[in-house]
């Protein structure tokens, strides 16, 4: 008998999980051993984290054909069209998949799925479990982690870098590099297959939805190791996270909040979206985050108004209980206060280049979720669909891991035997932190410009010179790794902005913007070619 395949699974979100599940489930099963690798615990992951839900088309007025055409539209016809049909119409096996399983989601007293509609749809088809979906799958996945055997969960190791064998034509990913956090000790970990699913790059910014850990670890590593990107200008940015006057991660207001009925206002207490989208408060999130960025330049202010009264008091706490929560302990009361929001960084729509099975550009090496760039999600993602996709394309690529053979090849030797962790950040690595957030925000952000991008590079150069200092005295913390890996993504998605000549989707240009006819005319044409398939 071989021996078992030894596969490394960097992140334990729902990405991760999913595969992990998959993989012990298949053909082989009871010859792989798998190790969970994860630097902070699950409930810290964006997944758990996830309000909205999982889009999928349960209702026979639905069709596939309208989740794919609203999926393109939103995406500004950058999307891979292929991919974005597969991941559809897995939609509703995953959901049934997830209630056989365990999952819990809002159903009437007839069993039938509630649907919400979120923006960007054209139709109400997001399964949730109140505004807390993210945890209920996190709750159930965990649940079945623990119960197989040949899955090891690892919590608090970090990820540093990709081990490669070979050359050229030959190389492979044999494995990576690892700190464990509790002893501060570096290990080399082989691997016949590493699987990333480390989650998005929201950090970089001053603010976001996305949890401490999210500092782009997946993405860094694969830039090191010369694993090719694609559209890494698109960052989404979510319109209504909670405004509380401080930096850091924002509490995220649901988009089907303003799906039961919410507005956005003005400061004069004028409707924000009127006029501007045909959806209005339901527009792409690109378009109403720009909507309040200039409401908030033009007024001067740090935030807009979200007014929760259309919805009413009894449905809010009903079917937004960990919202009306969070607002109560704000010392806000929902309906009768107005909700101060503002945009965050909230999902990196491109990322390592994969296929529709993780596969990526360097063998042995699958990526996964939001560090994954499958082409699925375009320039601009539809609200729900990011773990409709972690789930089917992590089913996917457990499919084929029987191609996946042992392999016995030398590695490289661990890059950081020598170095110390100090346990302590240096007070420069937090300056070098703090002023690549704010140019990230001011340049990089919502509303962009050629001279801003390059105002943003030249502070990526001094974190990175920073980092470079730091290293040669071989004195390493967390926070120089964290670092070390912000700068490596924050460079990667300044320089795709700056290639970006035109506007489309999450990338703005405010000095070069292209007309409404271009961007609506390549969108159409790309639908056209996807229907004549």
């Amino acid at each position: 008998m071989k021996r078992p395949l030894n596969v490394l699974v960097v992140g334990s979100g729902i990405a991760g999980m999913s595969y992990a599940i998959e993989l012990a489930g298949s053909a082989i099963g009871r010859n792989v051993r798998i190790r969970l690798l994860s630097k902070a615990p699950v409930h810290a992951s964006s997944s758990y984290a996830a309000q909205g839900g999982v889009a999928a088309v349960m209702d026979a007025r639905d069709s596939f054909d309208g989740h794919v055409e609203d999926t393109l539209m939103v995406g500004g016809g950058r999307n891979e069209p292929k991919v974005v049909d597969r991941i559809v119409r897995e939609g509703p096996h995953l959901v049934n998949k997830l209630i056989a399983m365990g999952a819990s989601f809002d159903a009437d007293v007839s069993g039938r799925l509630h649907l919400s509609l979120e923006g960007g749809h054209s139709a109400a088809r997001v399964v949730h479990h109140e505004d807390r979906t993210g945890a209920e799958i996190v709750r159930v996945l965990r649940g079945r982690v623990r119960a197989l055997p040949m899955i090891e969960v690892w919590e608090g190791w970090q990820a540093l870098d990709l081990l490669v064998q070979g050359e050229h034509g030959q190389r492979r990913c044999a494995g990576l590099s690892a700190l464990e956090q509790r002893t501060g000790t570096m290990h080399t970990l082989q691997a016949d297959l590493v699987v990333l699913a480390t989650g998005g790059v929201g950090q970089v910014y001053q603010h976001t939805t996305n949890p401490t850990a999210s500092t782009g670890d997946g993405i860094a590593m694969a830039v090191r190791a010369g694993v090719p990107l694609r559209d890494m200008a698109f960052v989404q940015f979510h319109p209504t996270a909670m405004y509380t006057g401080t930096s850091g991660q924002a509490f995220l207001i649901s988009e089907a909040v303003r799906g039961a009925g919410a507005r956005l206002l003005c400061h004069d207490g004028k409707p924000l979206m009127d006029g501007l989208h045909a959806m209005g408060d339901l527009a792409p999130r690109n378009v109403v985050a720009r909507a309040i960025h200039r409401e908030m330049e033009r007024s001067g202010t740090e935030h807009v108004w979200l007014d929760i009264a259309p919805v009413g008091a009894a449905r809010f706490a009903r079917e937004f209980p960990a919202i009306d929560r969070r607002c109560g302990e704000l010392g806000l009361r929902p309906v009768r206060d107005l909700l101060p929001v503002m945009p965050a960084a909230h999902y990196l729509c491109g990322g390592i280049a994969t296929d529709d099975r993780g596969r990526t550009g360097l063998p042995g090496l699958l990526a996964l979720g939001e560090c994954a760039g499958s082409g699925s999600h375009g320039a601009d993602r539809l609200a729900s669909n990011s773990l409709l996709e972690a789930m089917v394309i992590a089913m996917r690529a457990a499919a084929i891991a029987p191609t996946y053979a042992p392999s016995d090849g030398p590695i490289t030797a661990n890059a950081f035997a020598e170095f110390s962790i100090t346990g302590r950040t240096h007070a420069s690595i937090d300056r070098a932190i703090r002023d690549l957030r704010h140019a990230m925000t001011c340049h990089v952000g919502v509303v962009r410009d050629r001279d801003g991008l390059a105002c943003a590079l030249r502070t990526i150069a001094h974190a990175e010179l920073v980092v470079a200092r730091r290293w040669v005295r071989r004195r390493l913390s967390d926070g120089l790794f964290n670092l070390r890996d912000m700068t490596a993504v924050a460079r990667v998605i300044t320089e795709a902005a700056l290639a970006e000549p035109r506007s489309v989707g999450t990338h703005f240009l405010a000095d070069e913007v292209a007309s409404p006819e271009h961007r609506s005319s390549r969108s159409t044409k790309i639908q056209a070619r996807f229907a004549r398939r």
